[in-house]
């Protein structure tokens, strides 16, 4: 169970991603993913500061992350925390990037893409985002929220929903259950997400 104040959309989305991940990499694979990818989205603010505002983005995936990285990801964070995990991601070259239009955007270092039975794809992509100097400087808070995340399901006519978390904490609780907590109360919904290439 998700604790209260936890990101309960995107934390429940994530959990099901990531902390499943050794289930479903045991499982022979439905169908292949094929990219390169470039998906298009609108995020849309729930919350705080962005409530109602919209922007669009798009979702450039390159390539994915494998298995065996992806385990050794999940055992870093079981072991070391989030610390680790957040070294652990400095040391790996982006696999696809996340732009809004008129933006080069951020790059994403883990993305992973799951077949669902309905024969549409669960995609998650993970970065850790970069610490402004302001936040340094004036010890915010925000600092302790390293990585964006971002959520889709997208059917198989292409067309989807997701989340995007531009900032969260990731942790593992005493019982092993994956936590996912945003710096904000809700993360950005993301609209009319379609697979354009």
């Amino acid at each position: 169970m998700l604790r209260s104040g936890l990101l309960a959309t995107a934390a429940l989305l994530v959990s099901c991603a990531l902390s499943n991940v050794s289930a479903q990499t045991a499982e022979p694979a439905k169908t292949q993913p094929d990219v390169p990818a470039q998906y298009a989205a609108t995020a849309i603010g729930q919350s705080g500061p962005a409530a109602g505002k919209s922007f669009d983005l798009t979702i450039y995936v390159e390539q994915l992350t494998s298995d065996g990285d992806t385990e050794e990801l999940v055992s870093t964070l079981r072991h070391k925390g989030q610390a680790g995990l957040l070294s652990a991601f400095e040391d790996i070259k982006d696999k696809g990037r996340l732009s809004p239009t008129g933006s080069v955007g951020i790059g994403m270092r883990f993305i992973r893409i799951h077949p669902t039975k309905d024969g549409g794809q669960h995609i998650v992509l993970v970065t850790n985002r970069p610490i402004s100097f302001g936040e340094l400087f004036n010890g915010a808070r925000s600092q302790d929220y390293p990585f964006g995340i971002v959520v889709m399901d997208v059917g198989k006519d292409g067309k989807g929903t997701g989340t995007f978390s531009p900032a969260s904490k990731v942790r593992f609780n005493k019982k092993g259950d994956l936590e996912i907590e945003s710096y904000s109360q809700k993360p950005l919904r993301l609209a009319n997400v379609y697979r354009q290439k």
